[in-house]
């Protein structure tokens, strides 16, 4: 359950939303001002297994693409799991190298392992193996965040932020670029969590959380009760004073390691304020998750120039008045006074940096189309942006950018829709693009569908698009079953949809059309205007309406046997479809918001749902009325589509209102529930199960088909238990 995300798939340098990582779509994938999901302090046993693989995950990658072979095998779901994604990137100032973090999951340990490599950007390059760069870096909702080596001004070596088991703290490490035993530089007390070299190299300065003694406060909260203050999030299924130990404020400080002396050292006041992360000056604050509220806390992040003088940041453009939501805008002002200059038009800026020499800024911006960001520079001072990439003739999608020194040479991840990651490297002068090293080859020999895209504009004026991906071995003129997943798409590989949990190239192989479903811009409403607010559900369902009804008037849909999946804010479109129309007939991943959730919700929430006009008592006749339109467990009675939810230990509470109301009523609905996960579901394992469970459920309902497996008996037994709910619903209606 998630309002639309300042940081959107595919709008931001989040890679990817079908990793949800990966909401990649990936900076972090964070849900301001809406849910708050933190990871548990204490209490809470996340997943951080980690393999040192070392040379091993290496063998396979090729330094260039070749064609595919002759012969090409159907897709598993093991292809899928075991992708090889990169975590972070990054050119050598002098052009000449690329580093960059790989991360795959390993199904047998349940856990993942990394690896940082160094290729030359001169064709023929040897690909250099550096060994492993230790733990997934996870952030407040599990998603695998990317954070890009860094080089040293000479381009010799490689740092990264880094640690090898749970029990050591995060600290920076140093490579060679030629390969060798890596050094720990900095032993700080607590954990780096950021870090960037001085220009001259001399020196790297580095954000150090303060170690916590958890068992000493701990101990302290459990001693007394607790106040009940509506700053926790009730709903969650974690312990209070886990609660409470994740919603405190954990103090920072600058620290400085001096390369010369090799020791390290807490900043000075000086030293701080012109190294250190910069304090705004301005009205608008640098935004507070904690707080929840966009009130005051509206610049998002920033940036100081090299020379300490300028700062540029980002800054969400929230106007209630406007028809769309969340323009992520650049400013650039001097570090103290100073008139803000703003940078570029409305698409949202999903990355910036600064120039070497602190005269301009490089930032990139998306739209809501699912096509790459565009690549562009403009001086500190603003003035009209310079497109420097892409110019045209390229349909790929490209990922974060690094730029070397003089801004000729940029390297990034590029993707498209049915081929996975590779490491490219583009001359900015020419355009041009050279892959480098292909991140998994193996794909060369599966068989994929190839999508197309559809496009359209609902009765409400909001403009959708979607990729078609076409069953394996389409025939024309055969009416297929289709299954819609939302609410993000793009132009990057198309895997498992907004979440990571539908197979999508596994289900075209089982005989599916589906239908990869991006929602576009995010309808804004006015405060306290429940209808306007409406449209956040009702316009996304109109435009999957709207496409379904194309191409089952084209021939390639059989209306009696479509299914829709969701995830995150993909459940509260699914949830409304359910209940506003009648069109599916299967469902996976289906939630919405209710007065059980109301109550649970805290202050957070609870200023949230009045903003919608949902505040209040909601037993209060105008309030009820308008709860009775929304929430699903309300509406329950008008869902006739059998419902599968997969969801983690530390969110099922949201889901029950729900589950328990079709239960209540007969239908037919189950919900799996995974222990030890947050937000995003990231256990290797898990995600196994959940990708095959996903596909059982569709071809069971959809094809009437079962796995003859007989580990799957029990699975099917309570699923045809299921079916005859739905057929003695049926009988009744």
């Amino acid at each position: 359950m998630v309002r639309e995300p300042l940081f959107s798939p595919h709008k931001c340098t989040c890679k990817n939303s079908q990793r949800m990582s990966r909401f990649r779509p990936r900076v972090p994938k964070k849900v301001w001002g809406s849910i708050l999901i933190v990871v548990c302090i204490v209490g809470l046993v996340c997943l951080a297994v980690q393999e040192t693989a070392g040379a091993k995950l290496g063998q396979n990658l090729t330094r260039r693409t070749s064609s595919f072979g002759s012969h090409r095998r159907p897709i598993t779901i093991s292809d899928l799991l075991t992708i090889r994604d990169c975590e972070g990137i990054s050119i050598s100032p002098n052009g000449m190298y690329v580093a960059f973090v790989v991360g795959q999951a390993v199904y047998k340990t349940n856990g993942y392992r990394s690896n940082l490599f160094v290729v030359g950007t001169k064709p023929g390059s040897a690909l250099v193996n550096l060994g492993t760069a230790g733990l997934p870096h996870w952030d407040d909702i599990n998603q695998w965040i990317e954070e890009a080596p860094q080089w040293s001004s000479d381009s010799r070596f490689i740092t990264y932020r880094m640690r090898r088991s749970p029990t050591e703290t995060w600290q920076v490490w140093r490579w060679n670029h030629h390969g060798g035993t890596p050094i720990q530089l900095t032993h700080v007390p607590g954990d780096v969590i950021d870090y960037h070299w001085t220009v001259d190299g001399s020196r790297i300065v580095m954000t150090v959380q303060r170690p916590r003694d958890l068992n000493r406060e701990t101990a302290q909260l459990s001693e007394h009760g607790i106040l009940y203050d509506g700053k926790i999030d009730p709903w969650t299924s974690f312990p209070i004073v886990s609660e409470v130990l994740a919603h405190q404020t954990i103090s920072t400080g600058t620290w400085i390691y001096e390369i010369a002396t090799a020791k390290e050292r807490a900043a000075n006041q000086r030293e701080t304020a012109f190294f250190g992360p910069w304090v705004s000056d301005l009205k608008e604050q640098i935004f507070n998750e904690k707080q929840g509220s966009f009130q005051g806390h509206h610049i998002i992040d920033a940036e100081k120039s090299p020379n300490g003088q300028w700062v540029a940041y980002r800054y969400d453009m929230f106007d209630p008045a406007r028809a769309k939501a969340f323009q992520m805008n650049l400013f650039s002002k001097p570090v103290r006074g100073g008139k803000p200059v703003k940078l570029g038009s409305d698409p949202y800026v999903s990355q910036y940096w600064w120039s070497r020499d602190s005269k301009g800024i490089y930032f990139t911006q998306v739209a809501s189309d699912g096509h790459t960001a565009k690549l562009t520079f403009v001086p500190r001072e603003g003035g009209t942006p310079q497109l420097l990439f892409p110019r045209g003739g390229n349909s790929d999608y490209f990922g974060t950018l690094s730029l070397d020194a003089s801004g000729k040479y940029a390297a990034c991840v590029s993707e498209n829709n049915t081929t996975p990651p590779h490491i490219v490297v583009i001359n900015l002068t020419t355009g041009s693009v050279r892959t480098l090293v292909d991140l998994n080859p193996a794909f060369r020999n599966i068989e994929l569908s190839r999508p197309s895209r559809m496009e359209g504009t609902n009765q409400y004026g909001d403009t959708w698009f979607a990729h078609l991906i076409p069953p394996i071995g389409y025939k024309s003129g055969k009416r297929y079953p289709l299954i819609v997943t939302t609410y993000r798409s793009g132009d990057y590989f198309l895997r498992g949809a907004s979440g990571n949990e539908n197979p999508l190239q596994v289900y075209a192989a089982d005989g599916f059309a589906v239908l990869s479903f991006d929602i576009g811009d995010v309808p804004n409403n006015r405060p306290g205007d429940f209808q306007t607010k409406l449209l956040t559900w009702a316009s996304p369902t109109a435009s999957i309406k709207m496409a379904i009804d194309r191409l089952v008037g084209q021939g390639l849909v059989d209306p009696q046997r479509i299914g829709i999946s969701g995830y995150s804010h993909g459940d509260e479109i699914v949830a409304y479809a359910l209940t506003h129309t009648n069109i599916f007939h299967a469902a996976s991943g289906a939630e919405g918001y209710d007065p059980y959730f109301y109550s649970m919700s805290g202050e957070v929430w609870q200023n949230i749902f009045a903003s919608w006009g949902l505040g209040g008592w909601p037993e209060e006749a105008a309030v009820k009325q308008r709860w009775e339109e929304l929430a699903p467990s309300l509406r329950a009675d008008r869902i006739h589509a059998a419902l599968l939810n997969n969801v983690s230990d530390s969110e099922y509470i949201a889901f029950l209102a729900l589950q328990t109301s079709l239960q209540q009523l007969g239908k037919p609905a189950e919900m799996v529930i995974y222990p030890n996960e947050l937000h995003v579901i990231n256990q290797p394992k898990h995600s196994y199960e959940i990708y095959e469970s996903n596909v059982d459920w569709f071809r069971f309902w959809l094809q009437g088909y079962e796995d003859p497996h007989p580990v799957k008996d029990t699975q099917y037994r309570r699923w045809e238990a299921l079916r005859k709910l739905q057929e003695t619903a049926r009988m009744h209606t």
